[in-house]
């Protein structure tokens, strides 16, 4: 018969275990519980047209939610948020001030959505392997799926974007490209046509005899305005700023500006902070349409 200290060592050691295992669920639970305010808050900053207030608060959000991926670091939920905090301050917050920096903020929201697809085990076992297996990762991919892919693909697209001389950014293009095509064929009307634009601003990134294709990029862009109208005006922006200026049309690119900055930022209210931050990004650019003409 095994002793009685023998008993009790286990014992002390079941309990241990327990209370291990017991504050690492606590700390989840916590961090699940925390999920849907983050969301919330989120959801009630994009309705703001306070600019000034949202640009003083995201930062300390940033800081929460890396704080809580810390604790939970396979909380796909968090992690997708994570991913759209981090593509929209860097793009409304950042950009104007640091492009260097707003690189930092992509580069870590790609790495945060990737990470939230890895909840699909066969995404995660082959997103790092060869192209041909990237693209067999993303067909696992449903559509519940697509806000994380989106960021993702927005993060990481603004990355390679700011990064064109970079060689690893050249690599990863057929990458992107993958994703993009996989977005299309999820949900082309996600965030009133965000893919579309995203694939019109992959293809008119780069110059046409560097493999740009402006043509298509314009067929991108007029269908997300089909679809979604002017409800997310940083659409039309974006327009301007990679296809009006890459086929040199300055009429197009006056246009388009103009019109966004006369807009009602607020007329759909999910989009008012992302139609103020088009409204100043529209006024900066017709600032300078010196410079890029």
């Amino acid at each position: 018969m095994r002793s009685k200290w023998w008993r009790s060592g286990v014992a002390t050691l079941s309990a241990g275990l327990i209370l291990q295992t017991g504050c690492s669920f606590a700390r989840k639970v916590a961090v699940g519980q925390m999920v849907p305010i983050i969301e919330n808050a989120t959801e009630g900053a994009r309705e703001r047209s306070d600019l000034q207030l949202v640009a003083q608060a995201l930062p300390a959000n940033l800081l929460l939610v890396d704080g809580l991926i810390r604790t939970d670091p396979k909380n796909k939920a968090l992690l997708a948020t994570s991913s759209f905090l981090h593509f929209g301050y860097a793009l409304g917050f950042v950009e104007e001030d640091s492009l260097e920096l707003a690189s930092q903020y992509y580069a870590t929201g790609r790495d945060h959505g990737l990470r939230s697809l890895d909840s699909r085990k066969p995404f995660a076992r082959q997103r790092n392997g060869t192209l041909e297996e990237f693209e067999r990762a993303l067909k696992v991919l449903k559509r519940i799926d697509v806000p994380a892919l989106a960021w993702t693909t927005a993060n990481w697209g603004r990355w390679i974007s700011l990064n064109l001389e970079s060689p690893a950014a050249i690599a990863q293009q057929p990458r992107l490209e993958a994703m993009l095509n996989r977005l299309l064929q999820l949900d082309p009307g996600f965030e009133a046509g965000l893919p579309h634009v995203l694939r019109g601003m992959f293809d008119a990134m780069r110059p046409e005899m560097l493999g740009g294709q402006p043509d298509s990029a314009r067929v991108h862009f007029e269908r997300a305005f089909a679809l979604g109208g002017d409800a997310n005006l940083l659409y039309r922006v974006f327009y301007a700023e990679f296809y009006c200026r890459q086929v040199l049309d300055e009429a197009c690119f006056d246009a388009a500006l103009v019109a966004v900055a006369q807009a009602d930022a607020a007329a759909v209210p999910q989009f008012t902070l992302m139609n103020e931050i088009a409204r100043r990004r529209a006024r900066r650019l017709l600032a300078r349409r010196d410079e890029m003409f």
